[in-house]
């Protein structure tokens, strides 16, 4: 299974930018804001699959089934 989040999508499960979705975001993963600001257009691999268990599957992901 490959889970796919965009990062936007992990912001605005917490809030959004301009809310506190950021800083909710790295809390929840225990990181730095700075991390969260450094990722591209999606989640590292790893990082979406921490987060994704982390909110009981509730946040928007792009799931796949491994080939």
């Amino acid at each position: 299974m490959q889970i796919k989040i965009k990062t936007e999508d992990a912001i605005n499960y917490f809030g959004g930018r301009g809310s506190g979705g950021v800083t909710a975001l790295a809390e929840k993963l225990d990181i730095t804001h700075g991390a969260v600001s450094q990722w591209g257009e999606y989640l590292p691999k790893n990082t979406a699959y921490t987060l994704y268990f982390k909110t009981n599957c509730q946040v928007k992901a792009e799931i796949t089934k491994a080939a």
